[in-house]
């Protein structure tokens, strides 16, 4: 598998294939937030869900393509 370079990342991010993505998934969710206000949906937790989804790969950072360790918490005894 490759490694995802910080130099790999911003070149993905300037693609014009993945600028014609992120404009489709924009449009998308905004159709789904006036869909919301108008109650054009059965579902709108799903459609909140999708919303949110899109939202996070609209603002993805290079940093979130890595995991977090999970902080321990001490155990009160």
């Amino acid at each position: 598998m490759d490694v995802a370079t910080q130099e790999s990342f911003e070149e993905w991010k300037h693609h014009p294939v993945t600028k014609r993505l992120m404009k489709m998934l924009t449009s998308d969710r905004e159709n789904m937030k006036e869909g919301l206000v108008n109650n054009s949906f059965e579902d709108e937790q799903e459609i909140k869900g999708r919303c949110r989804a899109i939202a996070i790969l609209l603002n993805i950072e290079y940093e979130d393509l890595f995991e977090k360790p999970i902080e321990k918490k001490a155990v009160q005894s």
